[in-house]
């Protein structure tokens, strides 16, 4: 008796340790709802049709010290009205969407990243990582196709 009470101990534990993984699991890789909606809405404000459902989400830290590549980048953003340099060390989120109507997106696939810190939308572009990429402010609303269901 007191041998199955024994296995029965090991067996609720190693239920309960791995129900305990799973929410973590979850927590760290869900996608936050109200944040993509926040993103979504900001991305559609400007005129950017872009897929609801993250491409990716990936987790970075803003550096300490700008090295040139991204005092470039901290420069795109300072155009759109955004600016790193508050955000030196802290942890962010990056949000990546397929954007669906720019004059590119018949060619290459165009993503629109967003940088969020705290529940705020803190940067902002659009890139592609084609072989001839590029990358631009999320305000240059000038490469929006406005023709794109055509």
């Amino acid at each position: 008796m007191k041998a199955a009470i024994r296995n029965h101990r090991y067996i609720i534990a190693t239920l309960c340790f791995a129900v305990i993984i799973l929410v973590l699991i979850t927590a760290v890789f869900s996608i936050d709802n109200a944040t993509n909606k926040m993103i979504v809405e900001y991305a559609a404000t400007l005129g950017w049709e872009v897929n609801p459902t993250p491409a990716e989400i990936s987790h970075l830290t803003i550096p300490e010290e700008f090295d040139a590549v991204f005092e470039t980048y901290n420069a795109v953003q300072k155009s759109c009205g955004f600016d790193l340099e508050e955000f030196k060390g802290k942890q962010v989120s990056r949000y990546t969407y397929q954007v669906l109507n720019h004059k590119e997106s018949q060619n290459v696939r165009v993503l629109l990243g967003i940088l969020v810190y705290e529940n705020r939308i803190i940067a902002g572009d659009i890139s592609s990582t084609d072989k001839n990429g590029f990358m631009h402010a999320i305000t240059e609303t000038e490469y929006i196709n406005v023709n794109d269901g055509q």
